[in-house]
């Protein structure tokens, strides 16, 4: 992936996407750096002598990395564990890996919580190519950076992981041809799929060690603030924390990965829908967090804006991450407000640019 940094945010041992070239403001000399470039620090103390806003990188994308790959190898595991040792009758659950499960959400955690800056993108979750498992990673991490942004305990935070990967733990007693149906479900059908928050509660039910806030999380992640949700349709704050949380890393989820019967979710689309359901479907204060860390256009993404023109996302704004700040390709020292710019306001960003 090529982004665009500014100088004073460039580590040694990145490559150049693009030359670099200007007169050094201290010696009146030339600099001209070639792109595959391997920056040491002596090449960036140049560029801090350049009259640049940034240079374009060649960046590997920090969603490979977010999961390595020993931890997405043990998370499967434990997915497949939790969901292949339910008794179809009893709903029994087998949990004699809940330490072990403990241990690589616990390290899991506190890979994502040493990320100072930390921002995903639609790329972030591509983890596994089976759906289920894709799916079951995908909402742990969210849930984990929004935890993250919400300043919750680490232990919390672990606790909240646990609930998330096992969170459709009951669909192991929904029949698989209603689960893959290639089409929309009937009323009569999708009342049977509703069914496995209860079937996954009650089989959580029969262990001591699982929490009550994981029970929790896994019975009333279809809880919706307005009360249209299910089982119980609980409001509000009557909704437990963790399947507040849990419900909007769900959706994301869900809306932006391809499905039998339609096709993926634009980021922008998704997030647009989740923003929009704010203090509807979804606790306002969750959403907020989770804007913070999940955004359509990356800082230093290349864009196509409505009016042609290409840009570089320079900066985000936390109000509405849609609208962010840009600067004009063709012209640098165009730095635009896409949300508080009046001039602005009939521009939109169209798709993001892989160049």
């Amino acid at each position: 992936m090529i982004k665009f940094v500014s100088v004073d945010r460039v580590k040694p041992g990145v490559t150049l996407a693009r030359d670099v070239y200007g007169i050094d403001t201290f010696t009146g000399r030339i600099v001209m750096l070639k792109a595959g470039q391997t920056l040491t620090v002596s090449h960036i103390t140049k560029l801090m002598g350049l009259d640049l806003q940034g240079v374009y990188i060649n960046e590997k994308r920090i969603a490979r990395e977010i999961v390595p790959n020993d931890t997405k190898r043990d998370l499967i595991k434990i997915f497949d564990d939790y969901h292949s040792h339910i008794d179809s009758a009893s709903f029994g659950l087998y949990t004699d890996r809940i330490d072990a499960a403990n241990s690589v959400l616990s390290d899991l955690v506190d890979t994502i919580l040493d990320y100072d800056d930390l921002q995903f993108d639609i790329d972030n979750f591509d983890f596994h190519e089976n759906l289920r498992y894709n799916h079951a990673l995908s909402i742990a991490v969210v849930c984990i950076a929004i935890a993250k942004e919400l300043r919750m305990k680490k232990g919390d935070i672990t606790e909240l992981a646990f609930a998330a990967i096992i969170h459709d733990i009951g669909d192991a007693g929904i029949p698989r041809e209603l689960l893959d149906k290639p089409a929309k479900l009937t009323a009569d059908e999708f009342d049977v799929v509703k069914t496995h928050t209860t079937l996954g509660y009650q089989a959580l039910m029969s262990s001591t060690a699982i929490s009550d806030h994981v029970r929790e999380g896994v019975l009333s992640h279809h809880e919706r603030y307005d009360g249209s949700g299910y089982p119980e349709g609980l409001h509000g704050k009557a909704i437990p924390f963790f399947a507040r949380i849990i419900a909007v890393a769900d959706v994301y989820s869900a809306l932006t990965s391809a499905r039998p019967y339609r096709s993926a979710y634009q980021v922008a689309e998704a997030i647009e829908y989740i923003m929009g359901n704010a203090g509807r479907q979804f606790d306002s204060g969750v959403v907020k967090a989770f804007l913070k860390v999940v955004s359509p256009y990356p800082i230093g993404s290349c864009v196509k804006l409505s009016s042609g023109e290409k840009a570089v996302v320079a900066d985000q704004n936390p109000e509405n991450p849609l609208r962010p700040v840009i600067f004009l390709i063709d012209d640098p020292t165009a730095v635009i407000d896409l949300y508080n710019d009046k001039c602005f306001y009939n521009v939109v960003i169209t798709e993001i640019l892989e160049n």
